[in-house]
């Protein structure tokens, strides 16, 4: 073997275990996508450089396409050279980029090693197909620019693989079924746009003062999340089971309907959440009914009246003649609600509001709630809890003690303290229009100092993000002192919105990440001051390149 042919199956390697490597990297924003091969190619699409060194390409990839049209060069000093130009500089793309923590890492679940496996074995099929009928050169240099298809193989596998995924998942869908059916638990199905996940946790708070009572921990409010938690947690000796039900696109919910078999619905909002997904509210909205639709003839439908479109569907849903509960706060009519809260207001141990019922069938009258929540949207969310416990024979003092020791939902409004003092609202988890304004009224209300908010805007509105990103820093200018955002082409119309306002540029900071967030925190506020986090982006929205 000579020693041009050596160098160049050196370079061959290196290129093979740079694409192994950049095959990984793809394989986390596929996993944090659903495994949905349209949104992994639309990552791709905009963020091509991570995918594609197109730059470094043209440079030294010139240069070896020269070899391929040059075949003396490959009988002197050149060609070996390019060679092992070409692997070092493999190696150094590959340790160059800056490492950052993932906000969720990758997890190497069954179907993700499969996946993985399947593309590793195309990987080095295809590296070994081509050097065996290398018989010209510009093959050779083909195999050498191997390392940039990493991505695009990364799809394939998982399109080739994706009958075997699916047959995988009816078989488990098929057996959470049959043991939902045997244990026979009351289920109650909650959906919206925005407040479900909060509603799960404050009812399945409340219930646990009476029932035994399970619910879908975290966001698994897909098939195969509630399928995992059907499987491996429900028992016989729950007598309630709460299911989350997210949605992307019309169906999702009917699917989730005819795995948990849902008795009792709650409906919190229809918004522009996902609208991206949707393609139009009224998807959206027809997206979420599929919950109601699917109750039983003696099923309840509960509904939050302060969204317009949730009213209109409680009342095409009261015209079927099935039985319907409505909720609301001071935001909406009240009259038209079961039950109803008004003079919310602040303390400094969280909210207190009046709960009155406009119906004989809930035998409360201005009754005082205290809850250690923030936010007005959690009033809401309350009442809708309140509403299904009542209906569970809950007694209404039960419901008031529960509703008074109900712990902040993890990353949604939740109150901590900081290092030198500083106060901090944790609303990380994720953030929608209304969710967001809420936030800032809590910051505006908690504490007499320096106000921040920190945040890199909302995702997933379709063509009303740039609308309700700029409203976002229209009223953030009314009450932060300094407004931090993370990301500039994700923030451009919160910039747009505080700009408007005539907010003062000097209060704005834009960072690239939190690590940068962190460092001007650390110069800019001292105790006593208020840090709002707002929303938290995925990995697969990180705008660093």
């Amino acid at each position: 073997m000579t020693l041009s042919t050596t160098l160049f199956y050196f370079a061959t390697l290196t290129c093979l275990t740079r694409a192994i490597v950049r095959t990984a990297s793809g394989l986390h924003i596929l996993q944090l996508d659903g495994y949905k091969t349209g949104r992994y190619l639309k990552w791709i699409r905009q963020h091509p450089t991570n995918c594609f060194e197109v730059k470094d390409i043209l440079i030294i990839g010139g240069f070896l396409i020269l070899t391929a049209f040059y075949p003396p060069y490959h009988n002197t000093w050149i060609f070996p050279v390019l060679c092992v130009g070409w692997g070092v500089f493999q190696i150094y793309l590959s340790t160059r980029r800056k490492k950052t923590k993932a906000k969720k890492p990758l997890v190497y679940t069954a179907r993700a090693k499969r996946v993985f496996g399947l593309s590793i074995c195309l990987l080095v099929a295809t590296v070994t197909a081509l050097v065996l009928a290398a018989k010209t050169n510009p093959w050779r240099v083909a195999i050498l620019l191997f390392s940039e298809v990493a991505v695009i193989n990364l799809t394939i596998s998982n399109l080739i693989i994706y009958p075997l995924e699916r047959t995988i998942n009816e078989a488990y869908l098929f057996s959470a079924r049959r043991r939902i059916k045997t244990l026979q638990p009351r289920v109650i199905g909650i959906t919206g746009s925005y407040g479900k996940t909060s509603t799960k946790y404050i009812l399945h708070q409340i219930l646990s003062q009476k029932f035994n009572t399970l619910m879908t921990p975290n966001s698994y409010n897909t098939p195969m999340g509630i399928c995992k938690v059907i499987r491996g947690d429900l028992t016989a000796e729950h007598e309630i089971f709460i299911v989350e039900m997210g949605a992307y696109k019309r169906g999702d919910i009917r699917e989730l309907c005819n795995l948990a078999f849902p008795e009792i619905g709650i409906l919190t909002a229809v918004g522009p959440q996902h609208l991206e997904r949707f393609k139009s509210i009224e998807n959206i909205a027809k997206g979420k009914y599929e919950l109601i639709e699917s109750l039983p003839a003696d099923g309840l439908a509960v509904f939050n009246c302060d969204n317009k479109i949730c009213a209109e569907l409680a009342d095409k849903r009261e015209q079927t003649g099935n039985a319907v509960r409505r909720y609301a706060t001071e935001e909406s009519p009240v009259a038209i609600a079961d039950l109803s809260a008004t003079k919310v207001r602040y303390t400094d141990n969280g909210l207190t509001f009046t709960v009155h019922a406009n119906t004989e069938k809930f035998d409360i009258t201005n009754t005082e709630i205290q809850t250690r929540l923030l936010g007005k949207h959690n009033v809401s969310n309350i009442l809708a809890a309140m509403t299904v416990a009542i209906e569970c024979g809950m007694e209404l003092e039960e419901i008031r003690e529960a509703v008074a020791q109900v712990e902040p939902v993890p990353h949604r409004l939740q109150l901590t303290t900081g290092a030198g003092g500083v106060t901090i609202i944790d609303d990380s988890f994720n953030s929608n229009p209304v969710g967001a304004k809420a936030a800032l009224e809590a910051l505006n209300e908690i504490g007499d100092g320096k106000k921040v908010l920190v945040t890199p805007g909302m995702v997933e509105l379709g063509e009303k993000e740039y609308e309700e990103n700029r409203r976002l820093g229209e009223e953030a200018a009314d009450v932060c002192d300094l407004v931090i955002l993370v990301g500039p082409i994700q923030t451009k119309p919160i910039l747009d919105g505080l700009k408007a306002a005539g907010y003062p540029s000097q209060q704005i900071i834009v960072a690239l990440n939190l690590e940068e967030v962190k460092q001007h925190l650390a110069t800019h506020v001292q105790a006593g001051d208020v840090v709002l986090f707002e929303n938290d982006l995925p990995d697969n929205y990180n705008e660093e390149q």
